[in-house]
């Protein structure tokens, strides 16, 4: 297996899927956290001058979606079919449509133009979107399981990702599943899953 390294700064945001499933594949690797100085220094040596990054024995690879791909075919999280990565990726792409909005509000400057952008993100655009994952849900085994077939794909762990961690820091309160059964059941499965409640209870304390 190749050596992996992750690095990012010191929060949850774009890196946490892949963490995820190093989590419960049991994989070892480094997971270096950066700021400040290291990253400017870091940020100028790079081709697109952003990050995540993952070193995969020693080449580095930009691009969080196209790593948590990647991670996902080498460890197993990415379907068995070419189909079954269809199905997978349609998952990952209806919840990335929420990703201009929370990129909106971030860069709105007036603080009451940011509470109305949370407003609509809260009451309009997160129920939209959790209603089309609830559907694409229940058309495989009625919506009792995981996303795609019997097994944990990185489909999961992205609704899970956006779900549990990333959008409640958004709008700062949890996301209300109650409506939403099936997606939640994904949710609470997976914050169960021994490896994942392990990563979650031991990894480092962020805000974000």
């Amino acid at each position: 297996m190749p050596t992996y390294k992750l690095t990012y700064f010191n929060v949850k945001g774009r890196a946490e899927p892949t963490r995820y499933m190093f989590a419960l594949a049991g994989v070892d690797y480094e997971d270096e956290r950066i700021g400040g100085d290291k990253w400017k220094a870091l940020k100028s040596t790079l081709p697109l001058g952003q990050m995540p990054l993952l070193y995969v024995d020693g080449k580095v690879f930009p691009q969080s979606n196209a790593i948590h791909r990647y991670v996902a075919s080498e460890l197993g999280f990415y379907g068995d079919t070419a189909l079954e990565r269809l199905e997978v990726d349609v998952i990952m792409e209806t919840g990335l449509e929420l990703s201009p909005k929370v990129a909106g509000i971030f860069a709105e400057s007036d603080d009451a133009k940011k509470a109305e952008l949370k407003k609509q993100l809260k009451e309009e655009h997160i129920p939209k979107t959790l209603e089309k994952l609830e559907k694409l849900l229940k058309e495989n085994n009625g919506g009792k399981g995981w996303f795609v077939r019997d097994k944990i794909t990185v489909a999961d762990i992205g609704v899970f990702n956006m779900f549990f961690d990333f959008l409640p820091v958004v709008l700062g309160e949890q996301i209300d599943l109650s409506k939403f059964a099936c997606v939640k059941g994904v949710i609470d499965r997976l914050a169960a899953e021994p490896k994942i409640k392990n990563w979650i209870d031991t990894r480092p304390k962020t805000t974000m």
